[in-house]
C-alpha cells in the first residue's frame, strides 16, 4: 500500500516537473524554436506518465473503498505496514468462538457479585468439576472480603489465528484444547474498593473443552463407561452403566481455563514488530525531512528571479526527492548498526534468554518421553489432559474450606491426613498460578499405575490488606487402576455405593454419606497416594 502511495506521489511530481520543462521552453529566450518544441514534447510525455501513475494507483484505492464495507480499511492497511497488526475481534464466526466468549462473559459475571447464585449462567458453560473449583475460589474471596473484576477481549495479531484448536478422543470424551489470543485483566479488590492486586495478560487464554464423542450420526459415546448409545437413550440413562444425564451434560463444557504468558505468541509479536522496524524508521525520518526540505527549498526559490512558478515548484520537489531518500538511508544505517542491536539486547530479556528457553525445551522433552512411555500402556493418554486434571485437583486443595473439600482425590485415609495438614496454611490464598509441572517417574503393573509428579506454584496471599507472593513446590504420588483409561472426570461422575446402593458423586470423596463405606477412587481417576508441599 505504501509503495502505491509513493508511486502516486511520484505521478504528481512528474506532472509538475513536466509543467516546469514546458514553462522553461516557453519563457527562456535562449531556446531556439526547435529546442522549444523538444521541451514541449518532453514535458508533455512526463506529464502523461505522471497522469497514468496517478490514475492507475488511485483507481486501486477507489475500488478498495467501494468494495469494502469498512470505511477505514485503507487506513488499517497503511497502519499494518508500519505498525504491528493488533486489533480487537468482536464477532464470532464459529461455535467454539461463541462458547469461549460466552464462558468469559459468564465467568466475569459470576465473580462480579458476592455470594453464589443458584443456577448461575456459568453452570451452562462449565463442567461440574470446574464449577466446583470456581465455587470454592468464590467462597474464599467472599470469606476474605475480596471481589474479582474480570475483563477480556479477543485479539487478532498479524497472521496468527486468534483461536487455535487441538481435538482428540481420550476414550470417553472428545477433548478440545483451545488457545485464544486475548487481552485480559483480573483485578482483585477489597470490599471498600481498594485495589489489592491486578494481573494483566495480552498473550493467551487456555481452555480445555469436554464434549461427547459421536461414533456415528446417530450414536454417541457414553462419557461414563464409553459404550455407544443414542443421545435420547443417554438422557433416559445409559443402558450399560445406568448413569443418568441431562441434555447439557452431552454438550461442550469448559473443564479448565487459565491465562498465561505464551512464549510462542510473545515471540510472534516480537517478529511482527521487528518486520515493521525498517518502514517505521523510514517514516519517522522521511516525513520530517521531506517537510523541512520542502519549506527551505520553497523559501530559497521565492528569492530567486527569472523563473516561473512551475519551475519553482519542480525545483522544490526535486530537492525534496533527492535529499529525503539520502536522509532515510542514513537513518536506516544508524538504526541497523546501533539501534537494532540495542533492541535485540532488550528483547533477549523480555522474550526469554537462550538458557531459559533451553531449560524449558529440556523439560518438555523429558515430559514427552514420559508421555511416550505411558502411551505404551494407555494409547489415549494426553500430557495436556493430565496436567489440566492435576491443576484442577491442586486448585480444589488450595481453595478448600476444610479437609472434607480436599478429600475428593485421595486414595486412602493416610493420604487424606497428609493433605489435611496443609489446609490451614492455605486459608490466606486467594489466587494461584502453576509455573511448572514435571513428571519424575511412572510405573505400571498388572493392577495399578503410579505417577510421580513435582509442581511449582506461585500462591497469592492476602495479609493485613496487602498481597504477598509465596512460592511452593508440591511433590505427589498419584495412582490409578491399570484398567482405568479415562483422562477426565466431570459432570457424569456418579457411581453407586457397593454396600448400600446410594448414588455417590466423585466430588463427595471416598466415603458414602449414608453407610460410611469407603470406595477406591483410583478405579475412576488419578488419586493422591502421597502429598508433600515445600515453601
Amino acid at each position: 500500500m505504501i509503495k502505491r502511495i509513493l508511486l502516486a506521489l511520484l505521478g504528481f511530481f512528474m506532472i509538475f516537473f513536466g509543467l516546469g520543462v514546458i514553462e522553461i521552453g516557453a519563457t527562456d529566450p535562449q531556446y531556439a524554436q526547435g529546442d522549444r518544441v523538444g521541451a514541449y514534447i518532453a514535458g508533455a510525455c512526463v506529464i502523461v506518465g505522471g497522469i497514468v501513475l496517478i490514475i492507475y494507483h488511485g483507481s486501486i484505492f477507489i475500488d478498495k473503498y467501494k468494495k469494502s464495507r469498512d470505511k477505514f480499511k485503507i487506513a488499517k492497511e497503511l497502519r499494518s505496514e508500519v505498525c504491528p497488526d493488533f486489533f480487537l475481534i468482536k464477532e464470532d464466526t464459529t461455535e467454539m468462538g461463541k462458547l469461549i466468549r460466552s464462558f468469559r462473559n459468564d465467568y466475569a459475571s459470576f465473580f462480579d457479585h458476592p455470594g453464589i447464585v443458584e443456577n448461575d449462567a456459568l453452570q451452562k458453560d462449565a463442567t461440574q468439576m470446574y464449577w466446583h473449583i470456581l465455587s470454592l475460589q468464590k467462597a474464599r474471596l467472599d470469606q476474605k472480603g475480596l471481589s474479582l473484576k474480570f475483563s477480556s477481549e479477543r485479539l487478532g495479531y498479524g497472521s496468527m489465528a486468534p483461536i487455535r484448536e487441538n481435538t482428540y478422543f481420550d476414550g470417553k470424551y472428545k477433548i478440545t484444547e483451545v488457545a485464544e489470543t486475548i487481552q485480559a485483566k483480573q483485578e482483585f479488590k477489597k470490599t471498600n474498593g481498594k485495589k489489592l492486586y491486578t494481573r494483566k495478560s495480552v498473550e493467551t487464554a487456555d481452555y480445555r473443552i469436554l464434549g461427547t464423542e459421536f461414533k456415528s450420526s446417530t450414536q454417541v459415546i457414553c462419557p461414563n463407561c464409553g459404550s455407544p448409545s443414542s443421545r435420547e437413550d443417554l438422557i433416559d440413562g445409559c443402558d450399560y452403566c445406568g448413569t443418568k444425564f441431562t441434555v447439557e451434560d452431552l454438550d461442550n463444557r469448559v473443564s479448565d481455563f487459565g491465562l498465561k504468558h505464551d512464549c510462542d505468541v510473545e515471540y510472534a509479536k516480537y517478529r511482527e514488530r521487528r518486520s515493521k522496524f525498517i518502514p517505521l524508521v523510514a517514516l519517522i525520518v522521511g516525513v520530517p525531512t521531506f517537510i523541512i526540505v520542502t519549506i527551505l527549498s520553497a523559501i530559497n526559490a521565492s528569492k530567486e528571479t527569472g523563473y516561473g512558478p512551475m519551475v519553482g515548484i519542480a525545483g522544490v520537489m526535486m530537492a525534496a526527492l533527492v535529499i529525503t531518500p539520502l536522509f532515510i538511508f542514513m537513518g536506516e544505517m544508524f538504526f541497523l548498526t546501533i539501534g537494532f542491536p540495542i533492541i535485540q539486547a532488550f528483547a533477549s530479556f523480555r522474550f526469554m534468554g537462550k538458557s531459559m528457553i533451553k531449560k524449558m525445551e529440556k523439560q518438555n522433552m523429558t515430559n514427552k518421553r514420559w508421555e511416550t512411555m505411558i502411551r505404551q500402556h494407555d494409547p489415549l493418554f494426553s500430557m495436556n489432559g493430565f496436567c489440566s486434571s492435576l491443576q484442577n485437583k491442586l486448585a480444589v486443595i488450595h481453595y478448600a474450606r476444610g479437609p472434607a473439600d480436599a478429600a475428593s482425590f485421595v486414595e486412602s485415609q493416610t493420604a487424606e491426613q497428609q493433605v489435611a495438614q496443609y489446609i490451614p496454611s492455605y486459608q490466606r490464598i486467594f489466587d494461584m498460578q502453576i509455573e511448572l509441572i514435571q513428571l519424575t517417574g511412572y510405573q505400571v503393573n498388572e493392577y495399578i499405575q503410579e505417577m510421580h509428579v513435582a509442581v511449582r506454584l506461585t500462591l497469592f496471599c492476602e495479609v493485613n490488606g496487602k498481597v504477598k507472593k509465596r512460592k511452593e513446590t508440591v511433590r505427589m504420588i498419584l495412582v490409578k487402576d491399570s484398567a482405568c483409561k479415562s483422562q477426565a472426570v466431570c459432570a457424569p461422575a456418579f457411581t453407586n455405593c457397593r454396600q448400600c446402593g446410594a448414588p455417590m458423586s466423585l466430588l463427595a470423596g471416598r466415603t458414602c454419606n449414608y453407610c460410611g463405606h469407603a470406595r477406591r477412587l483410583a478405579e475412576y481417576d488419578w488419586a493422591i497416594r502421597f502429598y508433600q508441599a515445600m515453601g
